[in-house]
C-alpha cells in the first residue's frame, strides 16, 4: 500500500508570543496519522497565507522566512525518503525525530528493558501488579545474562536483533535455566511485549516474533479434598507459625482469597448482614470486587485470629515462599504426597467447596474475583465426585421418562 505523506505549515494563532507574532508549526502525516514540529520561526498573523502555507508578499522578510519553510520541507521529506527506503514502516514521529537528530538506530534492548521497569515500578499499586513487575524484572535479569554470556557485550542495538537471537534466547532459558516449558513461555511473551513496544516506538524495524510458535501446556491444578481438609483440620502444631499458616490455608480453602489478599485482609472487610458474615474486598491482581459469605469452618478460623484494632491485618502471614516452606511440613502430616502450594487453596475453593457441590460455574468466577469466565474453568477441573453425581442424576431423570418395566420388555425381546 502506497503512503500518503504530506507536509503542512501553519501558524498558532491562540498562542502568540510577546511581539505579536505567531509561531509557525509544520504538520507531518503519513496515512492518517499526525506529529507536529516547530520550526522556530514567527510571523504577524495578518502576514500569513494559509491557502499556500506561506508568508504573503515579496518583502525581504516575506522571501527569508519563505526560504527557511522550503529548507525546511525539503530535509523533512529528505528524511521521510531515507525512513521509507531503509524501514519497512514509516511513522511521522520517525520523521520528526529523523528531522532533529535522534538516531534510532542505537538505541539499545537492556537500556529500553530497564527503562520499561524503572516505569512500570512506578505504578505497582496503581494501575500495575507487583507479581507482574517481578515478571519482568526475572526476563531482564535472564536476557541480561544471556547478552553478556553469548555476545560478550553489555548491551544490543534493536538492529542487531533477528531471528537467532530470539531462538538462542528461548533455547537459553530452557537449557541453562532449566525453566519449565510454561515458565518459558510467560517469559518469552513478556519479551515479545516489549518488542512490540519498541516497535510501536520506531525502534525495531519488523516483528522477531512473526509466524514464531509460542505454547503452553495444560498443568493439572492440585487441590484438597474434603477427607484431606478434615485431616489438616484435626492436626495439632506446637509452633506458632505452623498454625497460623495452617489456619490461613484453611481460610483460603473455603474462601478463594488468594495470599496477597488474605495479607491485606482486616476488620473492615468483614460485614455482618442478615445475621451472616461476609468477606467483601477488592482483588489486587484484577481490581473486581469480591464477596463471599464466611461459613462455619472459615468464621471459627476467623473469631480466632480477628485483631482488636481495626485497621491491622487479620492474617500476620510471613512471605508467600515461607508459607509454601510450612505448607511442606503440614501436608507431609496430613499424609499428602504431592506438592501443596498456598495457591492450591483457591483451586481447593473452585473445585472441592463450590464446583463439586453443584454450584455455577458463573457464581464460581464472581467469588474468586475472575474478570473471564474462560479464567475460572481453568481452575475448576471436574472431580469424579462431582461427574459421578452428575451422571446419578441424570440416571434418575431417564429413568423416569423409561420407566423399568418398557426397559425390561424391550431387554426380554
Amino acid at each position: 500500500m502506497k503512503n500518503t505523506f504530506k507536509v503542512l505549515f501553519y501558524i498558532k494563532k491562540n498562542a502568540l508570543l510577546r511581539n505579536g507574532n505567531a509561531p509557525v508549526m509544520v504538520r507531518i502525516t503519513i496515512n492518517g496519522e499526525r506529529t507536529h514540529l516547530s520550526t522556530q520561526l514567527s510571523v504577524a498573523p495578518e502576514c500569513w497565507e494559509a491557502g499556500m502555507g506561506r508568508v504573503a508578499g515579496r518583502g525581504n522578510a516575506a522571501e527569508r522566512i519563505n526560504s527557511q519553510l522550503a529548507r525546511i520541507r525539503y530535509r523533512i521529506e529528505s528524511c521521510y525518503n531515507r525512513l521509507f527506503c531503509e524501514e519497512a514502516y514509516v511513522t511521522p514521529l520517525r520523521v520528526k525525530e529523523l528531522y532533529l537528530g535522534v538516531d534510532r538506530r542505537r538505541q539499545t534492548l537492556l537500556a529500553f528493558f530497564r527503562q520499561h521497569n524503572e516505569e512500570f515500578g512506578r505504578m505497582v499499586g496503581i494501575s500495575r501488579s507487583k507479581t507482574t513487575y517481578y515478571k519482568y524484572r526475572c526476563v531482564y535479569s535472564h536476557l541480561e545474562s544471556y547478552v553478556r554470556e553469548h555476545y560478550h557485550r553489555a548491551d544490543l542495538t534493536f538492529q542487531e536483533l533477528d531471528r537467532e537471537f530470539l531462538t538462542g534466547f528461548h533455547a537459553y532459558i530452557a537449557r541453562d535455566c532449566a525453566h519449565k516449558k510454561n515458565t518459558m513461555w510467560v517469559y518469552l511473551i513478556a519479551l515479545k511485549h516489549i518488542l512490540m513496544l519498541a516497535r510501536s516506538r520506531g525502534y525495531l524495524a519488523r516483528d522477531l516474533f512473526a509466524d514464531y510458535k509460542l505454547s503452553n501446556e495444560f498443568v493439572r491444578r492440585n487441590y484438597l479434598t474434603i477427607a484431606e481438609i478434615n485431616t489438616i483440620l484435626g492436626l495439632e502444631f506446637s509452633d506458632r507459625t505452623l498454625r497460623l499458616v495452617r489456619d490461613a490455608f484453611l481460610f483460603s480453602c473455603f474462601t478463594g482469597l488468594s495470599y496477597v489478599d488474605l495479607c491485606s485482609l482486616t476488620s473492615a472487610n468483614i460485614q455482618h448482614e442478615n445475621k451472616q458474615f461476609w468477606i467483601s474486598t477488592t482483588r489486587r491482581k484484577t481490581g473486581s470486587s469480591v464477596q463471599v459469605r464466611l461459613m462455619s469452618v472459615p468464621h471459627v478460623i476467623l473469631l480466632k485470629h480477628m485483631p482488636e484494632a481495626a485497621d491491622r491485618r487479620i492474617f500476620d502471614l510471613p512471605s508467600n515462599g515461607w508459607c509454601n516452606k510450612c505448607l511442606e511440613k503440614i501436608v507431609l502430616a496430613a499424609g499428602i504426597s504431592r506438592p501443596i502450594t498456598f495457591h492450591a487453596a483457591r483451586h481447593t475453593f473452585a473445585t472441592t467447596i463450590t464446583l463439586s457441590q453443584g454450584v455455577a460455574i458463573e457464581t464460581i468466577s464472581k467469588l474468586l474475583g475472575h474478570k473471564n469466565i474462560r479464567t475460572t474453568q481453568i481452575y475448576a477441573s471436574i472431580t469424579r465426585s462431582k461427574l459421578d453425581s452428575d451422571m446419578e442424576r441424570l440416571s434418575r431423570r431417564i429413568d423416569m421418562l423409561c420407566p423399568g418395566r418398557a426397559t425390561a420388555d424391550m431387554v426380554g425381546k
